[in-house]
C-alpha cells in the first residue's frame, strides 16, 4: 500500500467555522496540540493533518476515529499507538498539506518555494550534490533543482524517523534518467523515492520502502466535515 492524500488550505473564516464545531470532539492530547499554535493558518495546518490520517486508518481499519491515537518518538514522528504495521507521515507548507501512508516506514516533504535558496545548499549539502545543482546552465532551473533535492533529503530523514538531528550531508542523491537515488548513505541505501509533479510554487518528495503506484487523493474540507461533524 502506498498513498498520498492532499488538502488545500481554506480562508481563515471558513476554517475557524469548522473549527469552532470540530474542537469539542477532539481527544484532550490533540486539542492541546493544536491550541499550542499562535496562528490560525498553522492550527489548520496542524489540524488538518492529523485529521486527515484519522480519516484514513478509521476507514482502513474499520474502528470509531476516537479510538486510534497517535504516538512521537524521541524526535516527534508521529505514528499510530498499538498499530506497529501501519506507517504514515505528514508535512505541510504553505497553503499544502499532504499525508503519506504505507505498510512500512515512510517520509514526505513538501517545501513551497520561497525564493533563491541555493547559499543553503553549501552548508547542508554534500559537494557532489552541489556540482551536480552547479552544473546546471539554467539558474532558475538550479533553484528548482534545489528544492527537489532539499525536499528528497527531508523526505529521507522522517522516513529514518531522525529528522533535523541527522546531518544533511551525511548521506547525497544523484539523479540517473530523472530519477534521485541515493549515492551514499550510513542509515541504509534501501529505500525508494518519488518527486512527483506537484502545485505550481511547490516541490514535493516522498521515501519509502515499497516500490510501487502512489495512490493519489484530494481532500477537501468538505470531506471531513461529512466524516467528523
Amino acid at each position: 500500500m502506498l498513498a498520498l492524500h492532499s488538502y488545500r488550505l481554506v480562508n481563515e473564516e471558513e476554517f475557524l467555522y469548522f473549527y469552532q464545531q470540530i474542537k469539542i470532539k477532539l481527544p484532550p492530547y490533540l486539542l492541546e496540540k493544536i491550541e499550542s499554535f499562535k496562528f490560525m493558518a498553522d492550527k489548520q495546518r496542524s489540524l488538518i493533518g492529523h485529521l486527515i490520517v484519522l480519516r484514513f486508518y478509521s476507514k482502513l481499519l474499520n474502528i470509531n476515529w476516537k479510538e486510534i491515537l497517535f504516538d512521537y518518538n524521541e524526535h516527534d514522528k508521529p505514528s499510530i499507538k498499538g498499530r506497529e504495521n501501519h506507517f504514515f507521515n505528514i508535512s505541510h507548507s504553505g497553503n499544502q498539506v499532504v499525508a503519506a501512508f504505507s505498510d512500512h516506514n515512510i517520509g514526505i516533504d513538501v517545501e513551497k518555494i520561497k525564493g533563491d535558496r541555493r547559499k543553503i545548499a553549501n552548508r547542508f549539502f554534500t559537494s557532489s550534490e552541489i556540482a551536480d545543482m552547479k552544473a546546471i546552465e539554467n539558474e532558475d532551473e538550479q533553484v528548482k533543482y534545489f528544492y527537489q533535492l532539499w525536499t528528497l533529503k527531508e523526505s529521507y530523514m522522517k522516513a529514518i524517523g531522525k529528522g533535523m538531528t541527522l546531518s544533511l550531508s551525511s548521506f547525497a542523491f544523484k539523479k540517473e534518467q530523472d530519477e534521485f537515488k541515493l549515492a551514499f548513505s550510513k542509515e541504509g541505501m534501501n529505500w525508494h523515492f518519488y518527486s512527483p509533479k506537484w502545485e505550481e510554487g511547490y516541490y514535493l518528495s516522498l521515501c519509502c520502502k515499497n516500490k510501487e503506484k502512489i495512490k493519489k487523493s484530494e481532500i477537501l474540507l468538505n470531506d471531513l466535515k461529512l466524516f467528523f461533524l
